[in-house]
């Protein structure tokens, strides 16, 4: 009886070989590959998951902190331009044509840009009575410059609730602050077809 062994290295296969009596017995020792499911590749699954999260923090973070302070700068400029006074450009327009016809000597003009009741002159000729009482026509200037607001303060916060409440946006009345060679005031009022007219003037002390 003969016994033959052979053992080769191919490949990374181990292969043995033994033979008894011309009759052959051929084992091979391969490493098996292994299952999901194995001891080996759970502890693998298990590392990847736990990689996952942490990679997934480290933006999260930074995406947070970007999202609250663009959050802070909307409401930051909101509360700003809530805040913000406004006032009409047609009703500082008005005032300005105003004192540039009195300026002018159109007194018939400026009259017509009044609320011709009692306070600027219910008659033309009062209403030029009024004028060279109140205003020192002659230190008037052709070029008349916006100042401010003296009464009749709005914030765009106030118009957005006068039209969220279904009101009239504009204030009922405001006075406009000019500096025409002198300081002078101008109150206008918001008539019912939608147009500024001045009830009131005077030249004032600076």
């Amino acid at each position: 009886m003969r016994a033959e062994v052979f053992v080769l290295l191919e490949a990374g296969m181990f292969t043995a070989c033994q033979g008894f009596d011309d009759s052959t017995i051929l084992l091979s020792l391969r490493p098996r590959s292994r299952k999901l499911g194995t001891p080996g590749n759970l502890e693998t699954v298990q590392t990847e998951q736990k990689t996952q999260p942490r990679s997934r923090s480290k933006f999260a973070v930074p995406l947070i902190v970007i999202a609250l302070l663009i959050l802070c700068g909307l409401a930051g400029a909101g509360f700003w331009a809530l805040h913000r006074q406004y006032v009409p450009p047609e009703a500082i327009a008005s005032a300005e044509r105003f004192l540039s016809l009195i300026k002018a000597g159109n007194f018939e003009e400026a009259y017509s840009l009044t609320t011709q009741d009692a306070l600027p002159g219910r008659t033309l000729e009062q209403f030029e009575s009024n004028v060279h009482r109140r205003l020192a026509v002659d230190a008037l200037t052709s070029k008349v410059e916006w100042r401010g607001v003296k009464g009749g303060f709005q914030t765009y916060g106030n118009r957005l609730r006068r039209w969220l409440g279904g009101r009239k946006v504009d204030p009922d009345s405001m006075g406009l602050e000019f500096e025409a060679g002198s300081p002078v005031e101008v109150r206008v009022v918001s008539s019912p077809d939608g147009k500024w007219r001045v009830t009131y003037f005077q030249t004032h002390a600076g």
